[in-house]
């Protein structure tokens, strides 16, 4: 009975330590894993992004978003200018994109998914990073302090990037 008793304290006691997956470029894990946090989101995803023209990623977003999934994307300007990018795509099909208008360029890669889940690393969101490039990525769950963290940095870098200073940039562009 004693042993039991101990087990059960340890049990219920022990901390609950962060589950962390790492995978490395070239290779469509990192591609796959997102798209899957994306396609498993149920309200929020946030992203703040430095360039974006992953197909299957690009694909997985416009979904989320016509399944009412609250997007809020964070990209650089100069990327998104890039004949490669994504992002007025996505602009375009109504997902709310803010380009950094506060930093000299937005180099984060991160995203938080639910506010339970974040990808993280050098990981670009683009074709080239799953195929061709040397990058990472790291998934984290079960680690509150982390991923509270992510959400802050990602609430602050969302106000300091106006969506009015976004839209004019947007209409410039367009023309």
């Amino acid at each position: 009975m004693k042993k039991i008793f101990v087990l059960i304290i340890v049990f219920f006691c022990l901390p609950v330590y962060a589950k962390v997956k790492v995978h490395f470029t070239p290779s469509l894990e990192c591609e796959n894993s997102i798209v899957g946090l994306i396609n498993n989101s149920k309200k929020t995803i946030d992203i703040a992004v430095y360039s974006i023209n992953n197909n299957q990623i690009v694909e997985a977003l416009k979904k989320a978003h016509g399944r009412g999934i609250k997007l809020r994307i964070l990209t650089d300007k100069l990327q998104a200018s890039s004949k490669h990018s994504k992002v007025f795509d996505l602009y375009e099909y109504g997902i709310n994109i803010r380009v950094n208008s506060k930093h000299k360029i937005e180099h984060n890669k991160f995203a938080v998914f639910d506010g339970k889940k974040v990808s993280t690393g050098s990981f670009n969101w683009t074709n080239s990073a799953s195929n061709k490039n040397s990058e990472n990525c790291i998934f984290v769950t079960q680690d509150k302090k982390t991923i509270d963290a992510y959400k802050k940095r990602f609430n602050e870098l969302w106000r300091l990037n106006t969506g009015k200073k976004s839209r004019r940039w947007f209409n410039r562009k367009r023309k």
